[in-house]
């Protein structure tokens, strides 16, 4: 069924993209937008004020084609259906939605040229995969329509939580496969030698091994309440790099405890050695860092083994006041890693 249906999208697109190409029956808006309109055969209206649930894909073609845009098996995108008013500058395939109904399939094109000489965008600004000569193909599938704002806001929040899983299920996915083929080739014993041989070379003998793998030395256990997936923790931290012990940030901050969707998973899965109250150090291999992947801008390589000197301040089952500071966001213009 799962294939049937993406063989579908396929078929649509590639059909969608050819009849830009080669079908002569392409209407044009009063705005010069060139479109297509599928009839899906309901017998249902839009009026302005709707807000239209749709899945899009948006191929730039110039030089080469390019698919930037593709929203099946993904978040849907919304937009309110809106009027545009006569000598309003508008170039733009949202001024054809009026004209959609649940079910219909449209093709637009757009023409950076026609972009740029309607005075929507200057040449020198335009991102760099759009050029003169570029045409813009977009194709929406019309999914839904609801009536007012509330109703669509709803269904969004109910595609947000779908997407936030498909993400995790991605994101699992992609790290087993990582994990796999690291222990396959040898890297995640290598990986975690550099740690133990570390621990030697500084004299730790006492510590612990977290279940995912992750070395923790710990000075105080804590006594309050223990940190667990889901606790909201409150943790004043210094991360060091392991290969020369200097300090890439010294900071604190709350964070709720997301278990397999945590962005540093040995980070976490140390802190959970801990109650309130505790202090201690986690030692991460490179793999249970940020893996292949550090933040862009990030003095991290891949791969890299890092430690965070660690105290829990606060665990609790409400969200406290907020600390936006986090050791897993990073801005390329701080000066720091997180």
């Amino acid at each position: 069924m799962k294939r049937s249906k993406i063989l579908g999208v396929a078929i649509f697109a590639a059909m969608a993209f050819t009849a830009c190409t080669n079908s002569p029956d392409l209407q044009t808006s009063p705005n010069g937008v060139q479109y297509k309109i599928f009839d899906g055969g309901s017998k249902d209206s839009t009026k302005e004020g709707d807000i239209i649930k749709m899945n899009m894909t948006l191929k730039v073609s110039g030089s080469k084609d390019t698919v930037l845009t593709d929203t099946y098996g993904k978040m849907p995108m919304y937009d309110q259906v809106r009027v545009i008013q006569p000598g309003q500058p508008h170039y733009d395939p949202s001024e054809l939605f009026r004209q959609l109904k649940k079910g219909d399939s449209m093709i637009a094109v757009l023409y950076i040229d026609s972009v740029i000489a309607k005075g929507l965008a200057q040449e020198a600004t335009l991102p760099p995969f759009f050029k003169r000569g570029d045409k813009l193909t977009f194709t929406y599938k019309v999914l839904e329509i609801f009536s007012s704002d509330s109703l669509g806001r709803a269904d969004m929040e109910k595609e947000q939580t779908k997407e936030q899983e498909r993400l995790k299920v991605e994101m699992e996915t992609r790290q087993k496969a990582e994990t796999d083929s690291l222990k396959k080739s040898g890297g995640i014993d290598k990986q975690n030698k550099e740690v133990t041989d570390y621990l030697a070379k500084k004299g730790l003998t006492n510590y612990i091994t977290t279940p995912l793998g992750a070395y923790v030395v710990v000075t105080n256990p804590g006594t309050g309440a223990q940190v667990a997936d889901s606790k909201y923790v409150t943790v004043k931290y210094n991360g060091k790099h392991l290969a020369n012990d200097s300090s890439f940030q010294a900071s604190s901050f709350t964070t709720q405890i997301a278990g397999p969707m945590g962005s540093i998973k040995g980070f976490e899965d140390g802190l959970k050695q801990f109650k309130e109250g505790g202090k201690g150090t986690i030692y991460i291999p490179g793999y249970l860092a940020y893996a292949s992947t550090p933040p862009p801008g990030s003095p991290f390589k891949p791969f890299e083994p890092l430690y965070f000197e660690v105290e829990i301040q606060k665990v609790s089952d409400t969200e406290p006041a907020p600390n936006i500071q986090m050791p897993q966001e990073h801005s390329a213009d701080d000066g720091h890693g997180h």
